[in-house]
Parts: C-alpha cells; sequence; structure tokens
C-alpha cells in the first residue's frame, strides 16, 4: 500500500513543479515518453492518470480515460494533453499496459516514483487536471473515482 501512495505522490508532484509538455498522441499507441518530454506542451490542460499495472481498479479506469482523451482531442483539440504514469512500473509493464488497453496518449514509466512521489502521498487510480493558470500548473482536479463517465471526465477538463 505505501508502494502505491508514495508512487502516485511522485507522479503528480512532478507534474505539478516541472510543468508538462506533449510527445504527440493519437489514435494507436504512441509509446513510452521519457520524464522530461512533457515539459514544454503548449497545451493550456493536461490530464494525467496515474496506473499501476497490476491494479484491478487501474484497469477498470482505463477505457474511461481512453474514451475520455478521444472526445478531448475531438473537441478541444491542441488545448489539452494526456499523460499516463505507470506508478512503480518498469518501462515493459508501462508498455504492456498502454497496448493491453489501446493508450493512445503518451506514457511514462515510473518505476523509481521520482515523478509520482512530488505529487503527495496517494494511491492508483489518480486522475488528476492540470491548468495553466499565470504561466504556472495548477491542480483543479483530482479523484480516485474509477467510475467517471468519460463525460464526467471531459467537464472537469473544460470547467
Amino acid at each position: 500500500m505505501f508502494r502505491y501512495v508514495a508512487i502516485v505522490a511522485c507522479s503528480v508532484a512532478a507534474l505539478f513543479f516541472a510543468g508538462c509538455s506533449s510527445t504527440g498522441g493519437g489514435s494507436a499507441p504512441s509509446g513510452l515518453a521519457s520524464p522530461g518530454s512533457f515539459l514544454k506542451t503548449s497545451a493550456d490542460v493536461v490530464a494525467v492518470e496515474f496506473f499501476d499495472m497490476y491494479c484491478h481498479h487501474c484497469q477498470s479506469a482505463a477505457p474511461h480515460v481512453v474514451e475520455a482523451y478521444r472526445m478531448a482531442k475531438s473537441s478541444m483539440g491542441s488545448k489539452v494533453e494526456f499523460y499516463g504514469i505507470a506508478w512503480g512500473d518498469t518501462p515493459m509493464e508501462a508498455a504492456q499496459f498502454q497496448n493491453r488497453f489501446n493508450v493512445p496518449f503518451p506514457v511514462i514509466a515510473d518505476k523509481d516514483l521520482s515523478i509520482s512521489s512530488r505529487y503527495g502521498k496517494f494511491r492508483p487510480p489518480l486522475f488528476i487536471v492540470l491548468k495553466k493558470q499565470g504561466g504556472k500548473w495548477v491542480e483543479t482536479f483530482r479523484t480516485t473515482d474509477t467510475h467517471m463517465k468519460p463525460a464526467q471526465i471531459i467537464e472537469k477538463l473544460t470547467s
């Protein structure tokens, strides 16, 4: 349990304090991204899903987040970016999760929790929304609710 809490916390904090950017995305898995690859995005909103390859709840939430990504990109275009942070997972585990659930946005393996630990203590799944405000990234939404519908996620991205 501590492992899960520590990993997700690091990922969220890393995004908060380091900023975010995109390496792309698309309709097919884009592959693993490096931790520094999301630091230069021109997007105004960044959605981050922290997951663990072995977490049943994370697996249940994945299709909702993938559908929300597709809806968001359709309606918001380049104003929004999504990232997956593989909490405590190796690059191989992160790639397996991405492929299994056809995750179309960049996924970052965070085996050592260097990203996750920046976001406090938590247990995956964790979904956060970061918005650019005054040149800084501000967390505007955080949930561990695996039952959020894609439309509810979109609402949090646009509100």
